[in-house]
Formats: C-alpha cells, sequence, structure tokens
C-alpha cells in the first residue's frame, strides 16, 4: 500500500477498515449535475458569494473566504459536506428560501467522491460568462452559406439547412405530392382543407406553377388572420371571462374585442413590434383610438378581483415568457438560479406596471356595459409604489426601498427614458367620444318605446281597471298602499291594478330618464364649450336627474307592491319589507325633489367608460373607485419600446421560433419561453438569427417570414421515412431538419375541418364569444368559441386545445376518448351525410366505376391523398358489405355506404394529420 493512501483517506474524512473500498462516483454525472442545479446561482459564472466557484472542481479546491471547500474540519467532514448537511438554518446551503436541501443520499454521494480523491477531468471548463449565452448577444445577421452541392433548396432558409445535411452525412426527403402540399398549405395558413374546386385546379396544373399564387392568395384570405390569431392567443393566453356565478373574478368582459383586434391586425399584417406595443401601451400610443386600444385587451386579461400581487405576478411573468423569452417569474423570492436576473430585477419590471388598471369604455350604439364595452387598461394609481417582498412574501415587503421601473442590466440598451404622457381629454375624460352622449340618449328612448309598447300590450286590463276604479271609487294599490285578503274577481282586479301600475310608472320613469340625459348631456356641451348659460343648464340638469329618480323610486315601489300581491303567503313578509324599504327611497327622493339647488350639488355625468372594480381591501364591497387621470406614467410606453428596439437581442428570436414551430412542427430552440441558460440552445442558431433579422428588417412583417417559410424546400419536403433508412439511422431525432414532421393538428382545425368538408363551417368574422349553450349547434369558427378556466368545450378539450393560464406550446395526447369522439360525435355523423352527398358525382369519372370515382374523391378530399389501388379495393368491399348489411327500410343502401365510408376516413390517423 503506498504511504499515502491513509493520509488521503484521512483528509477525506473516511475511515479506515476491513470493508473493501467503493468505487470512485462519476463527477460527471453524479457530482457536477448537483452542484450544477444546487449550487452554481450562487457560486458559478452568476455571483461568487463568499468567493467561492464551484463550477469546478479545480475551483473547489482553491476555495472562497472561507479556505477550500475540500478540506476537512474537526468533525471529518469536508466544508462542502459540513455545509450541505448543517441542520443550523443559517449555516446549511442552499439557504433555506432559495432551493431544496441536498437529501442524505446526495450528501453520500459528495462524501464518496471527496472521499475517492475528487477525481474530475483535466480540462474542465468553468460556466461560461453569461452575457456570453447565445440569447444575450446582440443579434448579427449571419452571412449566408453557398448554395448546396447539386442545386438543392429554393431560398435562403435551404441553404443554412444544407450546412447540417453536408456535416451530418444525411439527404433531404423529396418534395411531397402536390395533393400533399395543397392540403399542408390550406391547413397551415388558412387553417381548412381545400375545397373540390381548388384540387381539380391543381391535379390540372403542370408541374408546381400553382403553388406561389395559391401561397399568396392564402396570405391574402381572412381566415388566415383567424388560423394565426389562435396561434397567438395560445401564446398570450387570451381567455374570456371567468369567476363564481355571475361575479367576476378573472380576465374581462367583451374580451373578444381583443380577439377580433388580433385577427384583423395579422390580416391586415400589421408589424409585429407595432403589434406588441399596442398590447403593452396603446393606451399611451393612440389614447383616443378605440380600435386600438382594443389590443390592451392583453394586459386586461391579467385582472383579478381579489389580489393585486397576483394581478401583478402573472403580468411580470408572461410578457417574460411571451415577448422576450425569459423566466422573470423565477426571480420573484430570489434571484435568479440560471440567468442574470436578480430578485430586484423582478419588481422592477413590476414597476413598469404598477400604475395600471382596467376599465370599460363605451362602444357606439351600446351604453350597457354588461352587454358591450372595451375592456383596456390605464394607468390609474400613478403613484402606486413597487416594494420587493423578502424571500416573495407578500406579508414581508422591504418598504425601507422604492423600487422604480427599469430592464435588466445584461440587457440594456442604455439607460430606459420615461416620459409621462400627457392624454387627450377623450381619453381621460371618455364621454366626450362623440358617439357617447348619442347612444345614451338612443338607449334612453329605446327604454321609452319599449316601456310603452309594454303598456299598449295590457290595454283591456287597463280599460277595465279604470272602469273597476270609476264605479266602486277605488284608488290605485301604488296610492292607497296594499288591500286586505281577496279571492276571486276582486284578487284578479288588485293583480290586474298591479300590473298596470307597474307598466304606467315604467313609462313615467323611461319619459323623466329621458328627458333628464337629454337636459345633462345638453349641460356637459354646454361646460365643454364655455356655454354663457351653462350655470342655468347645470341647474336644469340637476331637477331632471331628481325628477328621474324619484319616477325611478316610484315605479321600484310598483314593483315591490305588486310583488307582495303574486306572493305565496310564506313569502309575503319579506315581499313586505322589500316595500317598506321601497317606500323609504321614495320620501327620500320626494324630500330631494322639494329641496332648493345649492351651488355644491351636481349631477351624474353621463359616462363614457367605467373602472373595473377590484376588491384587494375586502373581500365583501368593492374598493374605492379609481379615477381617469389626465396623465399616463409613460411606463409601459417606454418598456414596449425597450422589448421592440431591433437592438434588443431576444424579441425577434422568440417571435421567429414560435413562427417556426407553428410551420414546422419543431421550434429552432426547444424551449419557446425559455432562451434562458437552462433552456436548451437553438438547433440552427444561425438560421434562428436570420429569421430574426429578416423580421426586424422587412418591417416586422409575419407574413414576409410566413412566405419565405412555406416557400422553402425545407417546408415542401416528404414527411414519409420509406427509403430513408439511412438518413434515420443517422439522425433518428430529425435535428438536422432532413424531413418533414407529420403534424398533429390542433383541436380548432379538427373541428373545423370537419364543418368546412361538410360545407358548414361558417367563417364571418368577428363578435362576441358563442356561449357554451350554443356552441353544439354553431357552425362558426371554433376560435370564437367561448374559452375561459370554468367554460371549454368539450370536442376541443379532448384535442388538446390550449390550456387558459399558459400555452406556449399545445400537448398532444393520443388517448382514447379522441377516437370515440371522431367515431360518436353527432358533429362527425352529421358532416359524414353531407360530405358523401357532395362527394357522389354520378357520370363524373369516364371509365371508372361510381364506386371507384367515389373513394378516390374521398381520399383526395378527406384525407389529401390519392388513394392506392389496394386501398380502392378495400373501399369497395366494405362498401358492398355496407349495402348487403344495411338496415331492413333503408330506402337508399348506397348512399348508407358512402356515408360509412366518409365516416370511416374521418377516423382515420391521417385526418388528424398534416404530412
Amino acid at each position: 500500500m503506498s504511504p499515502c493512501f491513509p493520509l488521503l483517506l484521512a483528509v477525506s474524512g473516511l475511515f479506515l477498515g476491513a470493508a473493501p473500498v467503493r468505487a470512485a462516483v462519476d463527477y460527471l454525472k453524479g457530482v457536477k449535475p448537483l452542484l450544477q442545479e444546487r449550487c452554481y446561482s450562487c457560486h458559478g459564472a452568476l455571483k461568487q458569494k463568499g468567493g467561492l466557484r464551484l463550477d469546478t472542481a479545480a475551483l473547489l479546491r482553491q476555495g472562497g473566504e472561507s479556505g477550500d471547500a475540500l478540506s476537512m474540519g474537526a468533525d471529518g467532514k469536508s466544508l462542502l459536506v459540513q455545509r450541505v448537511s448543517s441542520t443550523d438554518p443559517e449555516e446549511h446551503m442552499p439557504p433555506q428560501h432559495e432551493g431544496e436541501r441536498f437529501t442524505a443520499a446526495q450528501i453520500a454521494i459528495l462524501s464518496e467522491w471527496i472521499a475517492s480523491g475528487a477525481p474530475a477531468p483535466a480540462d474542465e471548463k468553468p460556466e461560461a460568462d453569461p452575457r456570453e449565452h447565445w440569447s444575450f448577444r446582440p443579434r448579427q445577421r449571419p452571412r449566408v452559406p453557398a448554395a448546396a452541392p447539386g442545386g438543392w433548396g429554393r431560398n435562403t432558409i435551404d441553404a443554412f439547412l444544407a450546412q447540417g445535411y453536408a456535416s451530418g452525412g444525411v439527404r433531404p426527403l423529396a418534395e411531397a405530392p402536390p395533393e400533399v402540399l395543397l392540403r399542408r398549405l390550406f391547413l397551415d395558413l388558412v387553417g381548412v382543407p381545400p375545397t373540390l374546386e381548388e384540387i381539380a385546379a391543381v391535379e390540372e396544373a403542370p408541374g408546381s406553377d400553382w403553388y406561389p399564387a395559391a401561397v399568396e392568395r392564402l396570405l391574402a384570405d381572412p381566415r388566415h388572420g383567424q388560423r394565426w390569431g389562435r396561434h397567438w392567443m395560445d401564446i398570450w393566453r387570451y381567455s374570456d371571462w371567468w369567476g363564481l356565478g355571475a361575479q367576476l373574478r378573472n380576465s374581462q368582459k367583451h374580451l373578444w374585442h381583443w380577439r377580433d383586434w388580433i385577427v384583423e391586425a395579422l390580416n391586415a399584417d400589421t408589424p409585429y413590434d407595432e403589434m406588441v406595443r399596442l398590447m403593452l401601451a396603446a393606451d399611451e400610443i393612440a389614447p383616443a383610438d378605440p380600435q386600438k386600444l382594443r389590443a390592451t385587451g392583453f394586459l386586461a386579461r391579467n385582472w383579478f378581483l381579489f389580489n393585486r400581487n397576483s394581478w401583478m405576478e402573472e403580468t411580470v411573468e408572461h410578457v417574460g415568457k411571451g415577448f422576450l423569452g425569459l423566466t422573470f417569474n423565477c426571480a420573484k423570492c430570489h434571484d435568479h438560479k440560471y440567468d442574470p436576473l436578480s430578485q430586484a430585477d423582478f419588481y422592477k419590471m413590476r414597476a413598469f406596471f404598477e400604475p395600471y388598471q382596467v376599465r370599460l369604455d363605451v362602444v357606439p350604439g351600446e351604453t350597457n356595459l354588461e352587454r358591450d364595452g372595451i375592456p383596456r387598461a390605464f394607468d390609474g394609481l400613478l403613484d402606486a409604489p413597487t416594494f420587493r417582498f423578502v424571500r416573495g412574501e407578500e406579508s414581508n415587503a422591504d418598504k425601507s426601498v422604492l423600487i422604480l421601473p427599469e430592464v435588466p442590466t445584461i440587457l440594456s440598451q442604455g439607460t430606459i427614458v420615461i416620459t409621462p404622457v400627457v392624454l387627450p381629454l377623450l381619453a381621460s375624460q371618455p364621454e366626450r367620444q362623440p358617439w357617447v352622449l348619442d347612444a345614451h340618449l338612443e338607449g334612453a328612448q329605446k327604454a321609452l318605446i319599449e316601456a310603452e309598447a309594454a303598456l299598449a300590450k295590457l290595454g283591456e286590463k287597463k280599460a277595465l281597471v279604470e272602469k273597476k276604479g270609476t264605479a266602486g271609487g277605488e284608488v290605485s294599490p301604488s296610492v292607497a298602499g296594499q288591500p286586505a285578503a281577496q279571492s276571486g274577481a276582486d284578487a284578479a282586479l288588485w293583480l290586474d291594478r298591479a300590473e298596470v301600475e307597474e307598466a304606467m310608472c315604467a313609462v313615467d320613469f323611461a319619459k323623466a330618464d329621458l328627458r333628464s340625459m337629454k337636459v345633462r348631456a345638453e349641460a356637459m356641451r354646454a361646460q365643454w364649450e364655455n356655454f354663457p348659460h351653462e350655470q342655468e343648464l347645470k341647474s336644469a340638469a340637476i331637477r331632471a336627474e331628481r325628477e328621474a329618480v324619484f319616477a325611478r323610486e316610484l315605479h321600484t315601489l310598483a314593483e315591490a307592491r305588486g310583488r307582495v300581491l303574486r306572493a305565496n303567503v310564506d313569502k309575503k313578509p319579506a315581499m313586505e319589507k322589500q316595500v317598506k324599504t321601497a317606500e323609504e327611497a321614495v320620501a327620500k327622493a320626494s324630500k330631494a325633489l322639494a329641496a332648493p339647488i345649492e351651488a355644491a350639488d351636481s349631477y351624474s355625468l353621463l359616462y363614457g367608460a367605467k373602472w373595473t372594480p377590484t376588491r384587494f381591501l375586502s373581500s365583501a364591497k368593492d374598493d374605492p373607485v379609481v379615477p381617469f387621470p389626465k396623465v399616463s406614467t409613460g411606463r409601459r410606453k417606454a418598456l414596449a419600446e425597450w422589448i421592440t428596439d431591433p437592438r434588443n437581442p431576444l424579441a425577434a428570436r422568440v417571435a421567429v421560433n414560435h413562427l417556426w414551430a407553428r410551420h414546422l412542427g419543431t421550434p429552432l430552440a426547444a424551449n419557446t419561453f425559455d432562451f434562458g441558460r437552462k433552456g436548451s440552445p437553438p438547433t440552427h442558431p444561425e438560421l434562428l438569427d436570420w429569421l430574426a433579422s429578416e423580421l426586424v428588417e422587412s418591417g416586422w412583417s409575419m407574413k414576409h417570414l410566413h412566405r419565405l417559410i412555406v416557400t422553402s424546400a425545407a417546408y415542401r419536403m416528404s414527411s414519409s421515412l420509406a427509403g430513408a433508412e439511412d438518413a434515420l439511422a443517422k439522425d433518428p431525432d430529425n435535428r438536422r431538419l432532413w424531413r418533414r414532421t407529420p403534424l398533429r393538428l390542433e383541436a380548432e382545425a379538427v373541428r373545423d375541418s370537419i364543418l368546412a368538408l361538410a360545407g358548414e363551417l361558417d367563417c364571418a368574422e368577428g363578435g362576441a364569444s358563442i356561449p357554451a349553450a350554443a356552441q353544439n349547434k354553431s357552425k362558426r369558427r371554433s376560435l370564437y368559441f367561448y374559452h375561459s378556466n370554468n367554460e371549454r368545450n368539450l370536442f376541443l378539450t379532448t384535442f388538446d386545445e390550449a390550456a387558459v393560464k399558459e400555452c406556449y406550446r399545445r400537448d398532444e395526447s393520443i388517448v382514447p376518448q379522441q377516437a370515440l369522439a371522431l367515431t360518436n360525435s353527432s358533429l362527425v355523423h352529421d358532416a359524414a351525410v353531407r360530405i358523401g352527398v357532395l362527394l357522389f358525382k354520378p357520370g363524373s369519372a369516364p371509365g371508372a366505376s361510381e364506386e371507384e370515382s367515389f373513394v378516390r374523391n374521398a381520399y383526395s378530399y378527406i384525407l389529401g391523398i390519392k388513394a392506392k389501388p389496394e386501398e380502392v379495393a378495400a373501399c369497395s368491399r366494405a362498401m358492398e358489405a355496407w349495402r348487403r348489411t344495411a338496415p331492413s327500410g333503408e330506402t337508399n343502401a348506397s348512399a348508407l355506404a358512402r356515408t360509412n365510408l366518409v365516416w370511416a376516413l374521418l377516423n382515420h390517423n391521417d385526418f388528424v394529420t398534416l404530412r
């Protein structure tokens, strides 16, 4: 035995004994990953607490302020093992609030590695400088590689991919057949398959001449915005409102205005950078433009009734993930473990959003904000402070330091300049919008017409009540109070009296309300225009409003008395209490009406918007109303401009990565929302940067990127593996993109395709979300279905529709319920009948039987492929069997057989797959 061996064991903290020495732990597989997971965030390239780095074995031995991390203490343990195994909260590492403790098994691995002499590769490299991480480096347009040998490729995208083919020894697959390409293009760009006429046109076109024109036609098709709108709605977390019963708790009512803006912007090829800026700060960029203000639905969607901190945290998290590919949420409680983001950076980002609130703006022709309105952001709490939460705990805010808005140092392009925005009066006083006063008057006029119509329907009862009242000297119950218990004709008369009284009071109130609105509108205009008789109009408006309030309370009283008459005996006491309350309200309104008008009195303005109330202070009542300031902080505008600055290394890369993923099935950078150091590097970094540069230099045109991608040879490749055994062996995961990856159709595309093939899909644009109760009968495109945490369409969820709270990439499951849905749903059964009728064209294929022609058309139309002879034969045999076994009484067995074949093809794997 070497004389150094006992000394080595002692230094390593092991006891000598008879037990055999265990094999050394593999440092790269067993130790380094542990240290990386638990320790690098504080003792690596990001930070070196105590002067200690642990990202190489040599640095471990070098140690820090406390010395060699592998040296032994008095207890026979190395300093490293002492700290990770300590039970003292002040001593153990990692700190309690910054990560999980080492388990006993993990501590044993460290001990064994140290005991074996802490072996590690001699050429081990420390962590790279975070500033050199690929996504943090400035974006530069890469040099385009030389053309591939043999002339393969159609555009620059292919030149970058060809480099990988050459170095990997693989050959790209040939172009897919025209029928496959046509279906691919249609479903990819507009979300539905081609029609029979479009298929026939391609079959008749020579070569691939049809392809460029088809691309342009589909990019200009309004259905393109609907298709790609749903993609971006996934990423930007679209959700209709939800809550408890009728109580709004999350998102906003009428958020569909944001959805419509997304679709319209994509169809108009609105630059991506402009879309981002408007979503984050349209209220500071175009504060008087309702069409652009719809974009801030992105922020309104994060609204939460009860907890401001949850609202702010979600906003910071998904602005980071959605636009920058950064996980700011990982820095809420402590410094980020992988990226150069401090805990302070999280709260600095939050400070950009701290002032913003949400309101509903009146739309032309509708003042009832329960029925419609534009949900949008505005800065309402201009001086709201931001504080860091110690360990992320809401109850432990460090109020000694005010956090100001600022972007992470590693990504800054110099000091960010925040300039307050002076808002136009149309923003701070939305009632000035030209349609608002007219909408109020139209609404009041409509209410009067409806009230008078309701009274007119009671004509016979009104006449009878008036006749009886005159003959018997009786007075109406609203004046004389309630009658004694009655029965028969007398009871019926009292009920008629109550009904008529309610209708008459309703008319009186509608008249008073219309007059009040007219006078108030006149007074408001006079104030805006400094009209000489403004004070007289103000007094008239106050008087008219008091009269309207009195009429309203009389109507309420009449309704309450009617409810008493109609109530069962056991319910009458509760109803009578309502009468008493209403009588008190009438008395109060009468007193106000009789009172003189004082200089300090005012009238209610006809509103142009309403703040969406929160309940941060109490779950039982609304917080104090937040007014609409004349100035906005300019914070979000500054942030939006920083995000979309061409010098920002992340925004364009994140966007093109999403575009590529949805066209080709696999993103160039696998972690679509995490471009940080924990995420995987891109498989084709130069291609990613070239695409990002193209996006920026094209004026951020997404249609330009769509066009580049779908016209590339890479996009047009076949997905068939027949004859590709060599490439499959060399690159089984297709990392070099030598073949097309088959894509599972999203839920919306599955449903929309079924309806489109049946000729029933309604592609009308825009409008309120279709409620769950109406969806089964609806033929609208699926993106118009109500979609929230509480209400999701069962068919769509079966096929993995977007998760509500986060969906940067769709799940792709294969479960029995999907087969059952396609097999049994009325959607498929009804469509199969219609498709069968649509495809059956007697005498349309000379030289072929009607049956064979039908089979071939069905394969082409439903699956986008040409049927092979053996498939035609098999389908013909099946149809013959269906005809023979048709139920007795079936008048058209051949039609039933055709329907069954269509039904079978809709259940084919190729129907739900984009080849």
